[in-house]
């Protein structure tokens, strides 16, 4: 069996934020904000999804109060953009 590696990536296409990361950045705007999104799309490490051609996962480490926090962040390539369909943190 083939595992993918994570892809360091630069893409520098439009981002589309669906309903549900923008709500969450409501609840966590200590940190996370539309170019907090753009920039880990951007410039994160996009780890494909298993069976899913076009859906990926981009994990990120907040430095926000004494614990680090890591978010999770769903997204799917379309080609001609890419929309971040949802975010949340792992605990």
């Amino acid at each position: 069996m083939k595992r993918s590696k994570p892809a360091k990536r630069i893409y520098l296409g439009p981002v589309l934020l669906n309903r549900q990361p923008r709500s969450w950045i409501k609840k966590h705007r200590s940190f996370a904000s539309k170019e907090w999104f753009e920039g880990h799309v951007r410039y994160g490490k996009w780890i494909r999804e298993p069976n899913k051609p076009n859906y990926y996962r981009i994990y990120a480490e907040v430095l926000d109060g004494i614990k680090p926090i890591r978010v999770l962040i769903k997204i799917k390539y379309e080609g001609t953009y890419v929309l971040v369909f949802h975010a949340h943190i792992i605990r």
